[in-house]
């Protein structure tokens, strides 16, 4: 099971505006056991957002995107998806009233350019966005699940969290996920890699995957396995963990969460 997660923004690109949404999706997806595949960042351009989607979906079976459903001549995104699930915009009754209402409890003026959030594809699932009037949604497309978001952190995470991580949980069959990270220090990666070179060899055998992230002074270790038997991977990982130990365990100051500073004060309390 693999996403693939586009954001579209000039500001992204010129690096004007920092790409917080990708990791925080990434993040959260792959605790509901779905990998992402790629992360695409693109301009707000028709020619550029249709051939994003396109390539996404020879690759992925769930495709997430966020930004350009602003109010302003500059976000195009629900226009070109209308383009590329052939379909039309119209009229939401229910988003109008609620744009209606969140304008008048703030004592706003409310402006046709912010009535024309309730303008949605006609064959869109609607996603509530209970911090914003962009709303988000959903499409099935030949296979593929597309869900489209407002760009605005805030309203994204609040998407995400009331209702699109159950609704992509249902949707999809997903296996269990599961990451341990052994933390070293004292050694270099290389010299890390050559020492442990034959149990790391022996990981394949139990499908794990092996990843060295090196930061300075130290080296985490992730180990990756997934399947549909959360006990066996478990068992799988804490017996490759007990032979690392084995072999070098005194450059291991703990394990996940852990850090050297905690570590060191318990050892001193």
């Amino acid at each position: 099971m693999r996403a693939e997660l586009i954001t579209i923004g000039d500001e992204i690109l010129i690096g004007q505006t920092v790409d917080t949404n990708s990791a925080w999706m990434a993040k959260n997806l792959n605790e509901l056991g779905i990998f992402v595949y790629q992360i695409t960042s693109i301009s707000d351009t028709r020619e550029h957002i249709l051939q994003a989607l396109a390539d996404a979906a020879s690759r992925v079976e769930l495709v997430l995107i966020t930004g350009g459903l602003g109010p302003t001549n500059d976000d195009i995104t629900k226009a070109t998806l209308c383009e590329y699930f052939g379909t039309h915009l119209v009229r939401n009754e229910d988003v109008e009233e609620k744009i209606k209402t969140m304008f008048a409890q703030r004592g706003i003026p409310i402006l046709d350019v912010n009535l024309q959030q309730a303008d949605l594809p006609a064959n869109c699932q609607v996603i509530e966005n209970k911090r914003g009037t962009a709303q988000g949604m959903w499409f099935e497309h030949e296979g593929v699940v597309y869900a489209s978001m407002p760009g605005v952190p805030y309203e994204m995470e609040g998407i995400m969290k009331d209702h699109l991580l159950e609704k992509i949980r249902l949707h999809f069959e997903t296996p269990h996920i599961l990451h341990f990270h052994i933390l070293t220090q004292g050694i270099g990666e290389s010299m890390l890699a050559n020492r442990i070179a034959d149990w790391e060899a022996s990981l394949a055998l139990v499908d794990i995957k092996l990843a060295y992230l090196p930061s300075f002074g130290a080296v985490k270790l992730r180990l990756t396995t997934s399947g549909t038997d959360e006990k066996l991977l478990k068992k799988h990982v804490d017996q490759k963990v007990s032979e690392f130990m084995k072999i070098a365990g005194e450059v291991v100051y703990g394990f996940n969460d852990e850090s050297l500073e905690a570590n060191i004060g318990d050892l001193l309390k």
